[in-house]
């Protein structure tokens, strides 16, 4: 009798898909081959096999881990018999076809390789093909011999508009064509586009890259060229000879009029039918005029023109600049209250006066259609934590637009219940609880200053929040309440680099343990587990910084780094000690009568991504954090304690089982969290495709979680300079991620390797693991 049919099934499974992977050709045609591979053989290195291989104009059927190709397995299945609904599902969805080898493919492949290498210099390279055939599957090879690559020798401009020609001297420093490199068409182009942009951000609104062309004059003895940047001037017609044209200078134009339509229907077209309202703002640097818009509208409108206007940074009398253009684009959808957003431009109609000042001029019309301002929306979870099941459920509402200035409420009520991990006493749920937040954004600084005196490409935002948990767990059994309001500021001073300051951050604890737990806590020693279960508030501020070079367009390295530093109690603290305030029993000052902490607490996230062929890319992440307390507090709270494990952090541990330095915990009934005050981490992770939206990783984590000071509850966890590399432990695993575009669900399965717990000098745990040791990791994304 068969107890567990799992094991049966999933065999099963293998050998259907191991005997259609031996029966991938069932369906291909006499006379037609299946491709099964193509391999390029090039006599350099300097030469990009994967940029070839983007010619290919035909690719075999995928391979599920290197070994067979599911997609012609499920394909043969789908075709055999009676046709159905299943059947189809089976060959359009999950299988595919056998891809049959077609040489005329062939042929195109080595004509786009052969341009391709002209086009990065290797002009006239030998290139050909070579084919084998065995049981109906063909390998394709491509060899090629190339030439020596022609070089730039020189550089030279050929501009004959003195004007147009004096901004492109400007930048030249930024040239992408460097003299002594291979010529590469690509990077003429990247030079067109450079030029072009540039130019338009200098007010050449109908300047485009076909006026750019390129004379080259090669030597070829030597493969060599000489390189002249060339820009014509625009044709026009001559208005004195009809019927011929002639050469004209590139016009300069600026900002005109700017209208805004705050009510634009885009399935309508009469714009003739609005009230226009002329609102002027203060400029934000001294010595410029003030700034005019026009809002054109059709009835009340309920989203402020200060706001909208704030979020322009298109500007009358300046130069037409693309740069501007795409932030106020960018600024206007972060608004989040519109749901169409165009701008255009045409010629102004100008007086004899205007004229006279500067005879070309844009009028801009920004047409804006606002999107439902309110919206619900509701979710219900399962969760996992360490082992313990458990289901949440949440209702949201968000308004866009609140105080009709695009500030966005958001309340949410959220409720949860968890099973206890591995059974336990006292009923089937261990923990349940409840929470509600609110929080209010509002898209500028609340400060007392206006804010049109503040620079526009802040992207200043202002963001206020309160929330309130309750917890009811029986085992350990006890009440918590937890009480939080923040109050911050966000902006931007670049692209790559942003800004978070929170000078107001409170979190108030109250918890009410059962007499039996009190005489729990009462046993231990470390202040650390007791602060875990006993009253206390944070009262501080909060700073990050955060960089990115991550490029949505291109795909390319980049880094990710993120700083926070945050304190704690100071100002209380200081106020306590000028006006000599009274202690508690512990010697310890409160505020409404509850110890509140004190602490200074930064760390450090840095990530480098090194992206490589198509879904390829190996991360490195490396995490450091330190906790300081003093004045008011002996150890820090353990809200801001550091934890080692789950998900995202060291995989082959369940989160707080890890740490800190060498502690040993072989109590089973010690189920408190295993604290630190400092953390450090690195991690490396490989992530490859495996198969359709199936992708792989391959990670190790290292690091650990250490005490500042000596606790007896925590032989061992003390950090030492001399002996904290005997302490650092190291997990690997395999993961599985399904990529599904819009959200990503990953299982990353980890073994330990290093334990520092172990009580033996060798900590190396090779020899002692087994199966069971395997730690199952379930997440939404990517660990970082």
């Amino acid at each position: 009798m068969i107890t567990n049919p799992r094991p049966a099934l999933i065999l099963l499974l293998l050998t259907l898909l191991l005997w259609g992977a031996c029966n991938v050709t069932k369906n291909v045609p006499d006379g037609s081959y299946l491709l099964v591979k193509n391999k390029i053989e090039i006599d350099t290195k300097k030469i990009s096999k994967d940029a070839l291989a983007g010619y290919y104009q035909q690719e075999p059927n995928k391979k599920f881990l290197g070994l067979f190709r599911p997609g012609i397995t499920f394909y043969n299945w789908g075709v055999k018999g009676k046709d159905s609904k299943f059947k189809k599902w089976l060959r359009t969805k999950i299988g595919s076809a056998p891809v049959i080898l077609d040489t005329n493919s062939v042929s195109i492949g080595i004509k786009q390789m052969g341009l391709y290498l002209n086009n990065i210099g290797y002009f006239n390279s030998e290139l050909s093909d070579t084919i084998t055939y065995k049981k109906k599957k063909a390998n394709v090879y491509y060899r090629i011999k190339t030439t020596k690559p022609y070089t730039i020798k020189s550089l030279k401009w050929s501009i004959t508009d003195s004007v147009l020609a004096s901004f492109v001297y400007l930048d030249t420093s930024n040239c992408k064509i460097k003299r002594n490199t291979n010529y590469n068409a690509y990077t003429l182009d990247a030079e067109r586009t450079r030029i072009t942009t540039a130019l338009i951000n200098h007010g050449f609104y109908r300047f485009n890259s076909t006026y750019i062309i390129f004379q080259v004059d090669s030597l070829l003895n030597s493969r060599q060229m000489d390189l002249t940047v060339e820009i014509l001037n625009p044709v026009v017609p001559n208005l004195e000879d009809f019927g011929m044209v002639m050469e004209s200078t590139h016009r300069r134009y600026k900002i005109h009029h700017i209208y805004v339509f705050p009510q634009f229907d885009y399935q309508r077209r009469d714009l003739q039918t609005f009230d226009t309202v002329e609102r002027t703002y203060i400029a934000p640097y001294k010595g410029r005029r003030s700034i005019t818009y026009y809002f054109l509208y059709r009835d009340k409108y309920k989203l402020r023109q200060q706001t909208i206007a704030q979020n322009i940074l298109i500007e009358p009398d300046t130069w037409y600049n693309l740069t501007d253009i795409n932030q106020t684009y960018s600024r206007l959808s972060g608004l989040q209250n519109f749901k169409y957003i165009n701008i255009e431009f045409e010629d102004a109609l100008l007086t004899d006066e205007e004229e006279e000042s500067w005879p070309f001029q844009l009028d801009s019309q920004i047409k804006l259609a606002r999107t439902s301002s309110q919206s619900l929306t509701w979710s219900t979870d399962g969760t996992n934590s360490a082992g313990a099941l458990g289901v949440a459920g949440n209702i949201g509402y968000m308004n866009r637009n609140i105080f009709h200035g695009a500030q966005i409420l958001k309340i949410n009520l959220s409720a949860s219940t968890q099973m206890q991990a591995g059974g336990g006493q006292g009923g089937l749920f261990n923990t349940i609880e409840f929470g509600a937040s609110a929080s209010i954004t509002f898209p500028q600084f609340l400060i007392p200053i206006r804010q049109e005196k503040l620079p526009k490409s802040f992207k200043p935002k202002t963001t206020l929040t309160i929330g309130y948990n309750f917890q009811q767990k029986q085992d350990p059994d006890y009440n918590r309440h937890i009480a939080n309001t923040s109050f911050g500021y966000t902006w931007v001073q670049n692209p790559t680099l942003s800004h978070t300051l929170n000078p107001i951050e409170v979190l108030l604890v109250k918890v009410f343990p059962s007499p039996e737990f009190t005489a729990k806590l009462d046993s231990l020693q470390d202040v650390r587990f007791k602060n875990q279960y006993t009253d206390h508030l944070i009262a501080g501020l909060k700073y990050t910084l955060t960089f990115s070079n991550q490029s949505v367009s291109k795909h390319r390295n980049f880094f990710y780094i993120r700083s926070n530093f945050e304190t704690s109690g100071n100002l209380i603290y200081g106020i306590d000690k000028l006006f000599k305030a009274p202690k508690n029993a512990q010697d310890e000052y409160t505020l409404f009568g509850i110890q509140y902490s004190q602490f200074v607490r930064p760390d450090l996230d840095f990530r480098f991504y090194n992206q490589f062929g198509k879904g390829y890319s190996v991360v490195y992440r490396f995490y450091g954090g330190i906790g300081l307390s003093y004045g008011n507090s002996s150890v820090l709270p353990f809200e801001k304690a550091f934890l080692a494990g789950g998900a995202n952090d060291m995989r082959g541990w369940r989160i707080g089982d890890l740490g800190p330095g060498s502690f040993h915990n072989d109590t089973i009934s010690q189920n408190f969290g295993q604290l630190g005050d400092m953390q450090l981490q690195f991690q490396i992770e490989y992530r490859f495709p495996i198969y359709s939206f199936f992708k792989g990783a391959l990670f190790t984590d290292i690091g650990n979680v250490w005490l500042l000071k000596p606790s007896p509850d925590l032989p061992g966890g003390e950090f030492h300079f001399d002996s904290f590399g005997w302490q650092i432990a190291m997990d690997v695993g395999i993961g599985i991620r399904l990529d599904f575009d819009f959200f990503i669900f990953r299982i990353d399965p980890a073994v330990r390797i290093r334990v520092p717990s172990m009580n033996s000098t060798d900590k190396w745990y090779f020899s002692k693991m087994q199966l069971k040791d395997i730690i199952w990791n379930f997440g939404i994304g990517y660990p970082f």
